[in-house]
């Protein structure tokens, strides 16, 4: 993983409400988790990268909800 991907996780669990950061850190415990030997080795690289991206686009989605929430409780 890049440097510039881990930047791109801590900026949206920054962005998180603290109640979802427990559930954030849970699935992506869950990915750390998964036996190396469930992928082949010439897949591995593509379904990690799948995987991320599913959880970056979660992180991105909820974090736009809870700045709108926010947005609409301030006016």
């Amino acid at each position: 993983m890049t440097q510039k991907m881990r930047q791109k996780i801590i900026d949206l669990a920054n962005e998180l409400p603290d109640e979802l950061l427990a559930e954030a850190l849970s699935l992506l415990n869950s990915l750390l988790a998964e036996p190396a030997d469930k992928f082949d080795a010439d897949d591995s690289s593509t379904l990690e990268q799948s995987e991320f991206d599913k959880v970056m686009a979660a992180y991105q989605v909820i974090s736009e909800k809870y700045k709108n929430a926010l947005r609409e409780l301030a006016q």
